[in-house]
């Protein structure tokens, strides 16, 4: 530990894991779910300064906006807190990763049907059945597919 805090590394494996106390495996499919959890996250908060400026303008703020907002944020975190509890799970490895590719897909496909929405003015995107609502629709089959999986995974190891 005292040669990586100093800069010095004293092989690959030790370039690639900083240990303090002891090592933890990470495993494909929780790094897709951090990696995807922090970028969400940094547009969620990246959607904040469009709807701060609208919200110094007006007492309210475009519906689709918020909800581009708060989804995004909401959803990294979500992603985050899975990549924990695929840690759990003892599934094969493929199922692990193919489940996060689909909650990663279907939470994508939510900020971006929230954002498209937003973008292009859209009121009622049930009654449009607008590009945003396409795109929510889309988001179900990952979402739901993809945490059944977790779920499987996390239920049936603890």
């Amino acid at each position: 530990m005292a040669s990586l805090l100093q800069g010095t590394l004293p092989n690959a494996a030790a370039a690639r894991t900083l240990r303090i106390g002891h090592s933890v495996r990470v495993d494909t499919a929780q790094k897709i779910l951090v990696v995807y959890g922090t970028i969400s996250l940094g547009y969620g908060f990246a959607l904040g300064i469009p709807l701060s400026r609208a919200r110094m303008r007006s007492p309210e703020a475009p519906r689709h906006l918020v909800v581009a907002h708060l989804s995004a944020i909401i959803q990294g975190a979500v992603a985050l807190g899975l990549s924990i509890a695929m840690g759990l799970s003892q599934l094969t490895a493929w199922l692990e990763t193919a489940s996060a590719l689909l909650l990663v897909v279907g939470s994508a496909l939510f900020v971006a049907g929230a954002t498209a929405n937003w973008l292009q003015g859209v009121g009622d995107h049930f009654a449009e059945q607008s590009l945003g609502w396409k795109l929510f629709a889309a988001s179900s089959v990952g979402h739901i597919t993809g945490i059944v999986i977790v779920i499987a995974g996390v239920v049936t190891a603890v």
